[in-house]
């Protein structure tokens, strides 16, 4: 009985007697979209949480609540290694403004943030607002501190 079934089919059966669902189900190709984060923005308000609060000064505390807003924000869709590289970069600016005078320390990296944050998502509006009062109210940059926060942002992101 066993051979004339084997001939039916086209010759002795060679496979597994039972099929299971692994055997019978065709490979799926998973494919999963991940947008990509904003590691510009994730560096601007990461230099901006340098940026303290005192109770005298409202401004500068409402600036670092925000910029801790935004960097978390901003984080969502970063891996953990890119996010080790822009605190590093985040780092290095700051520190490349401690070296500058202690009058210009301050608008500089308020130049930083503003230039990283062009383009940025939606998440750093307040952010942006909240770096362009300080820079306007107390802070005002020049032409100078601008060209020192490219020079920064050229030397850091490259």
């Amino acid at each position: 009985m066993r051979s004339a079934l084997d001939a039916l089919r086209g010759g002795p059966r060679t496979g597994a007697r039972y099929l299971t669902p692994a055997l019978v189900a065709p490979a799926r190709t998973v494919r999963t979209a991940r947008i990509a984060g904003n590691p510009r923005a994730y560096l601007a308000a990461t230099i901006a949480t340098a940026f303290r609060g005192h109770t005298a000064d409202p401004l500068a505390g409402q600036l670092h609540e925000v910029a801790l807003a935004a960097k978390d924000a901003a984080c969502d869709r970063l891996t953990i290694e890119e996010m080790r590289g822009l605190i590093r970069r985040a780092n290095a600016a700051r520190s490349m403004a401690v070296a500058l005078p202690a009058a210009d320390r301050v608008p500089v990296l308020c130049a930083v943030v503003r230039d990283l944050l062009e383009d940025a998502p939606s998440s750093c509006v307040a952010l942006d607002i909240a770096v362009r009062e300080a820079c306007e109210k107390r802070h005002p940059t020049t032409d100078a501190h601008r060209a020192e926060a490219v020079r920064i942002i050229a030397e850091v992101c490259s």
